[in-house]
């Protein structure tokens, strides 16, 4: 099945794959999320399985806190 695919199919299947495995991250920094260096870290590490990359893409689209109110407790 796979025997046919050449090395310019394999390198853009590999730059797919990367740049999907990459999406949270991505979302994060382009968002300037407080929290992206977390969502790398949760990208790199647990994004390998299913529940790792959610949680970072989760965590890359949730608003930021507004800091520029003070907490009342």
């Amino acid at each position: 099945m796979f025997s046919d695919i050449g090395l310019f199919e394999t390198v853009a299947i590999g730059v797919v794959i990367v740049a999907l495995y990459l999406v949270p991250s991505v979302i994060a920094f382009h968002r300037r999320h407080p929290n992206r260096l977390l969502v790398l870290t949760i990208n790199l590490v647990f994004g390998s399985t299913l529940i790792g990359w959610a949680v970072a893409l989760h965590l890359a689209t949730r608003s930021a806190p507004d800091r520029s109110q003070p907490r009342t407790v």
